[in-house]
């Protein structure tokens, strides 16, 4: 974990980062109204507390951090290292309960690209799983050992998991299912669960003390995004099983070792490539790579369930069973499917498929384990060092073209968010608005910079006199996280794309400077 995160701290501030970072500095500055400002994160400028779908206890300690490490993005996140600590040692504390050989799938998971590449930055789910995860660990000791101090902690963690993130209530499944099959009565359940969800409701009570609606919000961007073409079923399910067999290699292995049967494969193997043909494609041209990519993710997949569901049903198997299936179906209700919150399944199913191959084919262990983690660590330096050269643009093109502008003598405008908002705005940028006007709004002399892989673009809407200066960026890695609508990696949604990554040797961005004339 560490040794990772001295790695990726540096990296400049990147995604939803800029959105949380906005919201602590107001902390800063009035800790009493910390959603009282407007901001532009959709493409015209609205009130914050309109808008934000997040419990507050990230936003209280990220302004914390910000105090101590003076806002640059080492220190910063540096400082959330004891939620690191804290749910890797959750994922090992649940796997020594029930696994002969914890360390292998435990360094596995943590080694991993949704792990790496998500849970180091400052967003909610670095936070949630420093909670979480121990939290289903004491659930679990509670239930084997009827102590009443992990009941209780267990309880408490699980409800400052859901003051972090609303997603953390893939935890209640999982602990109330295993300790029901341990003989816990439904009334001791009924407490349990009442405790743990007095963190959803400190949450409401402080989004509307603050002005805002928090889980309306969150609910009202889900509803909004059922209505995008990428909401389609075939879409998300798509996304859902490549996502998993994409990110979570080593659990293909290890299915696959386990020897499926034949039907199986071939049942699996004929859904997939159904599911994966040009009928169901949203994008109007859908490379060969990537649908033979998904078709394989998507197949690794099945391959890794199958295994799990044909295990022996002891105790181990109800817990990763249920866990794995309240991460799916809460992934599958979500706005999109994001490898930020596939990697909470990712455990179960690693879990699952090594408890498997103890009893199975222990003689192979080691060197199962070795594989894995070769395939893991490899996979995320590959994604890590595309997702910095893409954050490092976002930077880089900030300074370049404010330095353009100034020497025009006009201004800066820009559209579109994640870290190019962050750095544009520090360097005197400003947004262009939809409500005033969209680009109306940038005169003769100003300067428009357009990034081709961001969301949320205002088209120019009617000709413009311009010189244009066109910039790419790229990265020696061959794997893209994010694709420029000419391909379908979408690794932080996938309204982008069904696919968590890409081979591409496309640029990772490539920037437009619009100089009006």
């Amino acid at each position: 974990m560490l040794a990772t995160g001295l790695c990726l701290w540096g990296k400049p501030w990147h995604v939803d980062e800029p959105f949380f970072l906005a919201i602590a500095r107001q902390i800063l500055r009035d800790p009493l109204h910390p959603l009282s400002f407007s901001f532009n994160w959709y493409g015209w400028s609205e009130p914050m507390s309109a808008i934000n779908n997040t419990p507050p206890l990230l936003a209280y300690l990220l302004a914390a951090a910000l105090r101590f490490s003076g806002g640059g993005e080492f220190w910063t996140r540096a400082l959330f290292f004891p939620f690191d600590l804290a749910s890797a040692w959750g994922l090992l504390a649940l796997a020594s309960r029930f696994l002969k050989k914890p360390l292998w799938p435990t360094v596995i998971v943590l080694a991993g690209p949704a792990w790496a590449l998500n849970l180091h930055h400052v967003m909610a789910e670095r936070v949630m799983a420093g909670f979480a995860l121990p939290a289903l660990w004491l659930a679990v000791v509670a239930a084997d050992e009827d102590d009443a101090r992990a009941f209780w902690g267990s309880a408490a963690l699980a409800a400052l998991a859901l003051l972090s993130k609303y997603n953390a209530l893939f935890v209640l499944p999982p602990a109330v299912i295993y300790a029901r099959s341990r003989g816990a009565s439904w009334r001791r359940l009924a407490l349990w669960s009442a405790a743990a969800l007095s963190g959803f409701v400190l949450a409401q009570a402080w989004s509307w003390a603050a002005g805002g609606a928090a889980f309306s919000a969150a609910w009202g961007a889900t509803s909004a995004s059922a209505r995008m073409p990428w909401a389609a079923p075939t879409h998300r399910l798509r996304a859902l099983l490549a996502f998993t067999g994409g990110l979570g290699l080593p659990c293909a292995l290890w299915g696959g070792a386990l020897r499926p049967s034949r039907r199986a494969a071939l049942a699996s193997a004929a859904a997939c490539a159904a599911l994966f043909g040009p009928w169901f494609d949203l994008a109007a041209a859908v490379r060969p790579v990537d649908r033979l990519m998904g078709f394989l993710f998507a197949f690794a997949a099945c391959a890794g369930l199958w295994a799990l569901a044909r295990a022996p049903r002891g105790r181990g198997w109800t817990l990763w069973a249920s866990w794995a299936a309240a991460v799916a179906v809460l992934q599958l209700a979500y706005w999109a499917v994001v490898a930020r919150f596939v990697v909470f399944l990712l455990p179960a199913l690693t879990f699952g498929l090594w408890e498997r191959l103890e009893a199975e084919a222990p003689e192979r262990l080691e060197r199962l384990g070795r594989a894995g983690f070769a395939a893991a660590l490899a996979l995320a330096a590959a994604l890590g060092a595309a997702d910095w050269a893409y954050a490092a643009a976002q930077r880089d093109i900030a300074v370049r073209a404010a330095e353009s502008a100034r020497a025009r003598g006009g201004r800066l405008w820009f559209y579109g968010h994640w870290g190019l908002q962050e750095y544009l705005l520090a360097a005197g940028g400003r947004q262009l608005d939809m409500d005033r006007g969209g680009w109306d709004e940038a005169r003769s002399g100003d300067t428009v910079l357009v990034s081709a892989v961001n969301t949320n673009r205002i088209p120019a809407g009617r000709p413009r006199l311009a010189n244009t200066v066109t910039l790419s960026a790229g990265s020696l890695s061959p794997v893209r996280l994010l694709g420029d609508r000419k391909d379908e990696a979408g690794f932080y949604s996938s309204g982008m794309g069904f696919l968590p990554w890409s081979f591409s040797t496309a640029p990772v961005d490539t920037f437009t400077i619009v100089e009006l004339l």
